[in-house]
């Protein structure tokens, strides 16, 4: 299959173009610059092309074979929320979408699937419901309206098939949260956040890549898809698991006060949460290689 993908040299991107160039895609990854791109894809995967973004702008006609689309651009939201910053998040994603899709109109290009990158935020905060992908939606906070207006935006792709998967917090090494959510642990300061009880959806970066290749080459699953693993754990729960995997202590607690001064809004990620089910992929056949939170840890720290 002929793949274009964007956000592919970040840290989603590069463990998705080395599963699909063992699978044996091939295709393109958009960059910002092609002064500043590299001629091959990263890990060594030959059989992907970077290309700028400006080069396409240029000439657009290669992307006419191209037969998916992979959406992962977006500014990390892994930031404090200033006014800008909430301004890059959002528009970050608004225009990579109107761009890819101008581009691809040009190109003439009629893809059969667009992979659309989303997040489990769509369906605001709760200690106590669990939501599907039949759950509804909200926008009463800043991650969900941007959710909203994302998932808007991917209607400009071109695409017979449009697969919106609502991302958890991934986890994986060299990158995304994982790292700074280990940090108390590896200075023995380890506890719950908070609570403790707020709940974590997230996914196993193996098992997320595993899934973007499904949504690709399963023709039965459009609209919007959990990326998360069965099996959600409250943040009491990950603690005592990554403590467990680190061979650290688990007992300091983070009140909930400091972090509100220290992260302004963006705290809502760690003493809030949700508990979402990936009920579209599990019907789809789909199975988790890690859906419990202590063996996706022990695999990832080991």
């Amino acid at each position: 299959m002929k793949i274009v993908i964007t956000g592919g040299t970040g840290f989603i991107g590069r463990a998705l173009v080395e599963r699909l160039s063992r699978a044996g895609h091939s295709g393109w990854i958009v960059s910002r610059s092609s002064a500043k791109a590299p001629g091959t894809a990263p890990n060594g995967a030959g059989s992907f092309r970077v290309v700028g973004w400006d080069r396409l702008e240029e000439d657009p006609s290669e992307l006419a074979g191209v037969e998916a689309i992979v959406n992962l651009a977006g500014e990390p939201i892994s930031q404090r929320w200033t006014n800008s910053a909430k301004k890059r998040i959002r528009e970050s994603r608004i225009e990579t979408a109107a761009k890819l899709g101008a581009l691809l109109e040009r190109a003439k290009a009629d893809p059969q699937v667009l992979v659309q990158a989303s997040g489990v935020n769509a369906y605001g905060f709760s200690e106590s419901a669990s939501f599907t992908e039949d759950s509804p939606t909200t926008d009463s906070d800043f991650l969900s309206s941007v959710v909203r207006d994302w998932e808007q935006a991917a209607k400009r792709i071109p695409a017979r098939r449009r697969a919106l998967l609502r991302f958890g917090i991934v986890l994986g090494n060299g990158g995304g949260a994982l790292p700074s959510m280990l940090l108390p642990f590896r200075a023995m300061a380890g506890g719950p956040v908070g609570s403790g009880r707020q709940w974590m959806s997230w996914i196993h970066l193996q098992d997320l890549t595993r899934l973007i290749v499904h949504a690709l080459e399963n023709d039965s699953l459009s609209g919007p898809i959990n990326a998360v693993s069965p099996e959600p754990a409250r943040n009491e729960q990950f603690g005592r698991a990554a403590a467990r995997a680190l061979g650290r202590p688990y007992w300091l607690v983070a009140p909930s006060l400091p972090l509100k001064l220290a992260l302004g809004e963006m705290s809502e990620l760690l003493l809030k949460g949700q508990r979402v089910l990936p009920e579209k992929a599990l019907q789809s056949g789909f199975r988790f290689d890690f859906p419990e939170i202590q063996p996706a840890l022990d695999d990832l720290l080991r």
